[in-house]
Parts: structure tokens; C-alpha cells; sequence
């Protein structure tokens, strides 16, 4: 019996099938069904033009129609289907500049970057393997469908996806298809950089990073990454880590000439990333000045623990163990700034006769250090008469 996490598709295909149409499970839930790696998205594809199944489905949301892909909502969940399609030329070696809807799995495969993804799979389980993927995936090796030079020329993310698969399976890349790779490597420098961040934050993520970092240095790619081209040193270092955000903070502590800012510009990457980077700096500085005491506890966010250890380990071969930062979170006085007793309103009607200013933040930043610290309790009657004695100086 196929996981639940398929059965819950398989009434998208039943539906397909009982209007005549084909429909199967395709691309990587497939591969690391196979595997045995644990499947995070479910990918059908089928016979029926989207027009077709949005007649056949009450639910339909037309999120790519041009490439003949929908999301269809079933049972309270959202599975993407896609038409059978062969694509065009790739002018700009991205997109297809067309794709032509067709009704044979097997030229929908043969579309597909590399055998062991262009598997599919009926809902009872049978597989449809016309490119030998399962063989290339039983002697755990990358190798693109069809021509690799081709396959490159179309669509240069996948040189980058095959290091990526490299980084998450341990499979090494046939030959041919490393040849095809080293020649068409300047094409990654046609990507759109979203596309090419994505991959590199996956890749890093993988158990076996330290295989595709030396295909990466084997095969020259590393001259077409933004940043890490003008410091590859720093790429032989890295150990796997989930997140891009660790990584550039190591970039900037590492004496390069490159800051976070830097790095989170190059691969255009969120405002939220760039803090999670610039906290994970901040707190480094703070470790080596202060070492983990409340205070550095206190302004590091959970969420970035397991970062910071990886930080210190990248930088300083030493270990920290989280649990010294759990138990000095689990005695701390208050967990945010939202436990304060006080707000600057308190303030305010302490001191009646002074205007509005800077030194209300100054004066709470202060009482709030202190609590933490464990030298002032969080107590207001306590609070105001140690305010008594350490009056806030005038603006």
C-alpha cells in the first residue's frame, strides 16, 4: 500500500481516470518514494488541459496556465497537477519560450532534467520508468535525460540542481553529465539570482555538502557564485546548515571583504534573512566580549540558537551545547520586553513635569538590562525607587 501522504492524491487521479483521462504521480515524491526519503510534495500530472480539469473540479486555482499547471484544492488540501507538455526552445536558457500540451507520458518525461525524476507512478503503485531513473538511483548516480549538453543549454538551473541532489542524496554525477556541466557552467550566469539563491540554500542544507562542494571546485562553478567567487576558501568550509542566514554571518566574521549586507544585496534574499544575519553577528561579538551570560541569552532568539552554535563551530572549532543556552533561558527574569512591569506611560506619570524624550526608551533599555540581569526586580514599587536614587538626565 502506497504512504497516506499519497493516498490522500489519489482521489485527484481517480477523478482524472473516471473521465478518462490519464493522471499519475510524477518527480520527486516518486524518486524518494523510492529512496525512502520522507515527501514533502505531492506532483501529478496528467492528460487533461487545465480547461478539463477545471471542469472536472469545483476548486481549481490557475497559478501557471501558460505551462499548463493548477492547484487544485481537495479535501482541505492544495495538490499541484500539470498537464502532459513538451517545451519549446529556451532562447534565454531559463524558460521555455512555449510549451505544446500532449497526451503521452513519455514525452512528458522526456522533458523532465534527470532520470531518476522522470519516474512516475499510478496510484496502485505500478511505476512507469521509460529513461531507467530507478537504475541510476539504485547506483545512486545524477544523469540527465537525454543529451546533457541540451539539457544545460535549456535550462541552466539545472547544473545547479544537480549539485544540489548531489548535496541531499550522496549521488554522485555520471560522467558525461559532469562533462556537459564544466562546459555549459557559464550559462548560470544568465539566472535570474531568486532562482539560483533558492538552490544554493538547499544545496547547503544537505547531508553530503562536502561531495558537491568538490564538484563545484572539480568543475570550476564556484567563478559564477556571487560572492563566494572572490572567496572560495570560505565555500571549502562550510559544514551543512538549513539556512543562508549562518552562512553570510560567517562570510562577514571571517575578515572578507564582504558583509552580510553584501551577501543578503548579491542573491537578493529577504529583509528578514538579512536580520536573522546581522543578530547572528551581533551575538558572535557579544559571545567573545561577554561569553553566554543572561544578557546574550536574553537578546538571541531561540529560533537562532542552533545557527549560533554552528556559527562558533565554523569560526572558533568549539562547541557549545544548547542546553548551557536552556537552562540559562529557563532562569531568566522576564522572556521579553512585553513582561516589563512598567511602559513608558509609568514613566511619564513619574515624572509629570518633564517633556517626552529620548530618555524614556534610554531609562526602560535600562531597567530592562538590569531585570534581566537580575540587579533590579520586576517589581514597580521597586523600580521607582531605584529610579529615586539614579535620576533620567534631561534631553
Amino acid at each position: 500500500m502506497l504512504p497516506s501522504v499519497f493516498q490522500k492524491a489519489a482521489g485527484i487521479i481517480s477523478i482524472l481516470e473516471a473521465n478518462q483521462y490519464e493522471a499519475y504521480f510524477v518527480g520527486g515524491c516518486v524518486r524518494d518514494f523510492i529512496i525512502d526519503r520522507p515527501i514533502h510534495d505531492i506532483d501529478i500530472a496528467t492528460s487533461a488541459t487545465p480547461s478539463e480539469i477545471q471542469a472536472l473540479f469545483p476548486k481549481v486555482i490557475p497559478v501557471g496556465l501558460e505551462h499548463g499547471t493548477v492547484i487544485i484544492r481537495y479535501e482541505q488540501e492544495s495538490f499541484e497537477v500539470t498537464t502532459y507538455r513538451t517545451d519549446g526552445n529556451y532562447t534565454d536558457h531559463r524558460r521555455p519560450d512555449k510549451v505544446v500540451f500532449v497526451r503521452d507520458i513519455n514525452e512528458d518525461l522526456g522533458r523532465r532534467d534527470f532520470t531518476m525524476n522522470a519516474i512516475a507512478m499510478d496510484m496502485k503503485g505500478n511505476i512507469l520508468d521509460p529513461f531507467e531513473g530507478r537504475k541510476d538511483i539504485a547506483g545512486e548516480q545524477i544523469q540527465t535525460v537525454g543529451d546533457a549538453t541540451a539539457r544545460f543549454e535549456e535550462d541552466a538551473l539545472r547544473i545547479v540542481r544537480a549539485l544540489r541532489f548531489s548535496s541531499q542524496l550522496g549521488f554522485s554525477i555520471e560522467e558525461k553529465t559532469k562533462e556537459a556541466m564544466k562546459r555549459s557552467r557559464a550559462l548560470t550566469d544568465k539566472l535570474a539570482v531568486e532562482r539560483l539563491t533558492v538552490e544554493l540554500e538547499k544545496l547547503c542544507a544537505g547531508s553530503f555538502l562536502t561531495k558537491a562542494m568538490t564538484y563545484i571546485f572539480e568543475l570550476e562553478l564556484y567563478c559564477h557564485l556571487p560572492i563566494f567567487k572572490d572567496v572560495p576558501l570560505l565555500l571549502k568550509e562550510l559544514k551543512p546548515v538549513s539556512s543562508l542566514a549562518p552562512i553570510f554571518a560567517f562570510v562577514e566574521l571571517s575578515d572578507s571583504p564582504f558583509t552580510v549586507t553584501d551577501c543578503v544585496t548579491a542573491y537578493k534574499c529577504s529583509n528578514q534573512l538579512k536580520k536573522q544575519a546581522k543578530t547572528l553577528v551581533d551575538a558572535y561579538h557579544r559571545y567573545k566580549k561577554h561569553g553566554i551570560d543572561a544578557w546574550f541569552v536574553y537578546l538571541l532568539p531561540k529560533e537562532q540558537w542552533n545557527y549560533f552554535v554552528y556559527l562558533v563551530k565554523q569560526l572558533d572549532h568549539e562547541n557549545i551545547e544548547i542546553q548551557e543556552l536552556k537552562s540559562k533561558q529557563e532562569r531568566l527574569p522576564i522572556a521579553s520586553k512585553k513582561e516589563l512591569c512598567l511602559n513608558g506611560h509609568d514613566l511619564m506619570e513619574w515624572f509629570p513635569d518633564r517633556p517626552r524624550g529620548k530618555w524614556i526608551k534610554e531609562l526602560l533599555d535600562e531597567i530592562e538590562y538590569r531585570i534581566v540581569t537580575c540587579e533590579l526586580a520586576n517589581d514597580k514599587s521597586r523600580i521607582k525607587d531605584w529610579i529615586q536614587w539614579n535620576q533620567p538626565e534631561q534631553d
